[in-house]
């Protein structure tokens, strides 16, 4: 498998393709969906799935416009991040994107309602069928933040849980900061050195490499 990057949106949200030859999954595709499918097609991918590290609206809301061009992609989500999604989910994650950014406001309602109801809902130790992303629950960031650990390759999806020399933020609604460090701690900072970590902002690094962060 290989990993290409978008960086998307206000907030240069990392969309990741883990893609080979033929197929694609669509990690964390915070904004321009359209855009996503037509670069997704340009290279002749199937989509398989779309897959969350959590439910925030710069991680989440490119989903309507991608559904809009193909509505048979299913959408992965951590059970404990799933009452994000969905209409009544929507309206939700509006009032809590617009208390912590005022700017998002601006994007339309419909945009928030037509937010999907995930396919599924995976669980902690859960292995992705067809990508092999084995499920990883962080929580901390948010209560179903997760990474995604794929062996065969040595790479990480981390979300908003580690990024190069910090972790995420766990002064939000919902967060818990007793438990992002000790997870991180026994279930990422565990795997071999040489693993690529590809965080939902910024730039790339690896575990060997976070053994310093100075939050941890």
């Amino acid at each position: 498998m290989e990993v290409e990057t978008l960086q998307l949106g206000p907030y240069q949200t990392n969309c990741y393709l883990l893609h080979n030859d033929s197929s694609v999954w669509i990690i964390d595709p915070g904004f321009d969906g359209a855009s996503i499918f037509r670069h997704i097609t340009s290279k002749g991918w199937k989509a398989e799935a779309v897959i969350l590290t959590h439910s925030h609206w710069d991680h989440v809301l490119g989903i309507p416009g991608l559904l809009a061009q193909d509505r048979n992609i299913p959408v992965y989500v951590h059970a404990l991040d799933a009452p994000y999604l969905g209409k009544e989910g929507g309206r939700r994650l509006r009032q809590l994107a617009i208390s912590l950014d005022p700017s998002q406001s601006g994007v339309p309602n419909s945009l928030w309602e037509s937010l999907p109801e995930p396919t599924h809902r995976f669980v902690d130790r859960e292995t992705i069928v067809g990508c092999g992303l084995h499920v990883l629950h962080i929580g901390g960031h948010t209560p179903g933040s997760v990474a995604l650990y794929r062996q065969e390759d040595n790479l990480l999806f981390s979300g908003d849980t580690l990024f190069a020399g910090s972790i995420g933020r766990t002064d939000l609604p919902d967060s818990d900061p007793q438990a992002i460090v000790p997870a991180i701690k026994t279930k990422l900072m565990t795997l071999p050195g040489n693993t690529i970590v590809y965080p939902g902002h910024g730039r790339s690094t690896t575990i060997l490499r976070e053994k310093g962060n100075p939050w941890l």
